[in-house]
């Protein structure tokens, strides 16, 4: 489980797979201050992203004698980490789009239209140097000022009134009168579980404590049975001298070609669309690191 606000405080994943289980199991630190991370971008256009694959294929240029020697664990993960590294900056450094929302329902083209007139009325009176026209001008946008405030409440009102219509057209006694009442109440988020001796948990971290327990069991070897150890035994002492048949290029291919494009990435920020500008332009480059990782 995760958010984006913790994502930047875990460190120092490990997966381990000594496990009875179908599945590995990630293991991590949560730590009480967040990484130096800046947040990908996840959206480029066909320019952005032509960029950064051609940095990326320049810079698989310039390694591509260190990457054919990779040998081991940390050298893989330490040119997957410049490659990562070298797609956010590059991502980093393109301008950021602002997009303006539209923060309530009622604002119309006639609040536009009386904002701009309150905004040059205010300029003009502020520009002005001669004292009786000053007065002047002062006075005008006083007025224009005051209506512009007063259609403001108008327009708010009117829209607080049409939402609440639309509510109690079906049940007169839902939302608002709730809301009224004071009978908004805020849903528990863990409800009280029963745990081994048959009582109820009266606090959150009691219920975590046994949601855990019950979803995660401690394994000791001490309580295993027979057939238990003999598992155990076998998947410790487990060797194979067969090797993983390498990845083919047509492998690679088949497999982004069936990738769905604008999917939400993952917190390094890398997109399908990336991935395959990049694959078009240099095959190698996921070619030599997928086959590395066997």
């Amino acid at each position: 489980m995760s958010s984006a606000n913790l994502a930047n405080k875990k460190m120092n994943w490990q997966v381990i797979k000594n496990n009875f289980s179908d599945h590995n199991y990630l293991v991590f630190n949560v730590e009480s201050f967040n990484a130096t991370r800046d947040h990908p971008r996840i959206f480029f256009n066909h320019r952005q992203i032509l960029k950064i694959c051609k940095a990326v294929h320049q810079k698989f240029l310039e390694l591509q004698e260190e990457i054919q020697t990779i040998d081991s664990k940390q050298k893989l993960e330490k040119w997957i980490e410049e490659l990562t590294i070298t797609i956010n900056q590059i991502s980093q450094s393109f301008p950021r789009k602002v997009i303006k929302h539209l923060r309530v329902p009622w604002w119309d083209s006639e609040l536009e239209v009386n904002r701009k007139k309150t905004r040059a009325l205010r300029s003009r009176y502020q520009r002005c140097r001669r004292e009786e026209e000053r007065s002047m001008r002062r006075i005008f946008y006083k007025k224009q000022e005051a209506h512009y405030k007063w259609l403001i409440k108008q327009k708010c009102r009117a829209s607080f009134e049409l939402f609440c219509q639309q509510l109690v057209a079906n049940n007169a006694f839902n939302l608002p009168y709730k809301i009224a009442a004071g009978k908004i109440r805020k849903q528990t988020v863990l409800q009280s579980v029963k745990t081994r001796n048959g009582q109820f948990t009266n606090t959150i971290e009691e219920t975590i404590q046994t949601l855990v327990q019950a979803l995660f069991p401690t394994d000791e070897s001490t309580q295993e049975t027979h057939v238990q150890r003999k598992k155990r035994e076998t998947v410790n002492s487990y060797s194979s001298t067969i090797l993983d048949k390498q990845f083919t290029k047509q492998e690679i291919t088949y497999a982004i070609s069936t990738m769905k494009k604008k999917k939400a990435p993952g917190i390094d920020g890398i997109s399908i669309e990336i991935i395959k500008e990049l694959h078009d332009m240099n095959p190698d480059i996921l070619h030599y690191t997928y086959n590395k990782c066997l």
